[in-house]
């Protein structure tokens, strides 16, 4: 191999903490052929942090396809409206590895800390407002936690 290229570290930044807020009723789609399909709507949620903060509005879903291994594909959309009032278009995708018994304990109710599942989504930013182009280039990730079963919570990062 020839000479290797200096390149810079990686870092990270945190953008923002989020709760989501799903409605309480869900679309089961059933087996599409690779696993069961499940669609969430969201009804909601908040957003903070250093150098964006607002609303997630009532709009969009989290699309799950959900292996028999309990393997979780997560595929999301949410529309974010920034407290100066920018639009922001938010996609993600991601997994979610989370054990059978854990999944029946959230189902139960009962709280699964989040360092014993592994959930995390890649982020991307869409948006128009000058203010908050710089997300539009931006490779972003989050590590995720389910709170209850109508909250899903995480920090999201950029990478720098």
């Amino acid at each position: 191999m020839k000479e290797r290229m200096k390149l810079p570290e990686a870092a990270l930044e945190h953008l923002f903490y989020i709760e989501v807020t799903l409605h309480k009723e869900e679309y089961k789609v059933g087996d599409v052929g690779r696993g069961d399909l499940v669609i969430c709507p969201i009804s909601g949620g908040r957003f903070e942090g250093e150098k964006l903060r607002g609303q997630v509005l009532d709009f969009g879903a989290d699309w799950n396809l959900m292996y028999p291994s309990y393997l979780n594909c997560v595929d999301t959309r949410y529309l974010l409206k920034t407290d100066d009032g920018a639009l922001i278009s938010l996609s993600t995708v991601g997994r979610a590895a989370i054990k059978p018994e854990q999944d029946a304990a959230m189902e139960r109710g009962e709280y699964v800390d989040p360092d014993d599942y592994y959930f995390r989504q890649h982020l991307l930013f869409e948006t128009g407002d000058p203010r908050y182009q710089w997300l539009n280039a931006a490779c972003c990730f989050a590590v995720i936690g389910i709170k209850d079963m109508q909250t899903i919570v995480y920090d999201a990062y950029m990478v720098k």
